[in-house]
């Protein structure tokens, strides 16, 4: 997804700029050859973006035919000395477009899909997203097998719809701080998370050494928090209140797991490519 919106938006600049040139030049009433010559860098530029290295060669070899045919009535005309180095030359170009172009989109594509893989932060909260929530949840789960300890999970649930309701801007500032005001309330140990689930948006906190009675007081304490907080921003919550919810292990495995796989499922949808599935905890 990110490599995705990347190359979309590298399209969209290296068109602008080439077809630039080629209106450029055709204002300055340039040899027509030359302009089509320009405009022959697009298929180019095309080919090594969805093609990458092979697709950016052939392509530069491709432009090269296409432009010493374009070249061929003025060679018959007064020889083929004259061209012979401008084709060359525009062969040259074309062909170190593609390969070199081609190159650069393969490693920035692998590069992104690293990052896509390892991206753990949510961007509209600066919180930690779903693929960490399941990923810290299985840890905290093997740690609390092997060491005999426990932790508790405790969230809240917001209902998109009135957040959806204010202009872009201000539901995106109102996120945003709601994301700093959860990381201020938590301990240093503890891992906020948030992630958008359809119609709801999911506020967690990850509470290492935390038993049941303290994630129930904490879990709602969480919920009037954030209650206020929107409310202060001018959101209209249906319903009164928020709902928390607090589970802890060992002993909530069933809730454990199905907050798991929820955020899985939410994970699976942001990141298609590079799912992250929850595993099962131990009984």
């Amino acid at each position: 997804m990110i490599y995705g919106s990347t190359r979309r938006l590298v399209l969209a600049a290296g068109l602008a700029v080439l077809l630039l040139i080629a209106l450029v030049m055709f204002v300055r009433r340039v040899d027509t050859v030359e302009v089509v010559a320009v405009l022959l860098f697009i298929p180019v530029f095309l080919a090594f973006t969805f093609g990458h290295l092979i697709g950016g060669a052939v392509a530069g070899g491709l432009a090269t035919v296409v432009y010493a045919v374009l070249r061929n009535p003025a060679i018959d005309a007064v020889g083929g000395g004259r061209f012979v180095g401008l084709v060359a030359g525009r062969g040259i170009g074309y062909l170190a477009f593609g390969i070199l172009g081609g190159w650069a989109s393969q490693q920035l594509e692998r590069s992104l899909e690293k990052l896509d893989v390892y991206d753990q932060v949510d961007d509209a909260t600066g919180l930690f997203n779903a693929r960490f929530f399941v990923q810290s949840t299985d840890l905290e789960m093997s740690r609390a097998g092997r060491y005999q300890t426990f932790f508790s999970l405790c969230m809240v649930e917001v209902p998109a719809g009135p957040l959806d309701a204010l202009p872009r801007r201000k539901r995106a500032a109102v996120l945003h701080d709601l994301g700093a005001q959860l990381r201020e309330a938590v301990r240093s140990v503890d891992r906020a998370v948030h992630a958008r689930d359809g119609s709801v948006h999911r506020f967690a906190v990850i509470c290492p050494e935390t038993g049941a009675e303290g994630a129930a007081v904490f879990s709602g304490r969480l919920a009037e928090r954030v209650a206020a907080f929107v409310r202060g921003r001018g959101v209209d919550l249906p319903g009164g209140d928020l709902v928390a919810v607090a589970c802890t292990f060992p002993g909530d495995e069933d809730r454990m797991a199905t907050l798991r796989e929820q955020f899985a499922a939410i994970d699976r949808f942001e990141h298609p490519d590079h799912p992250t599935e929850a595993a099962a905890p131990p009984r």
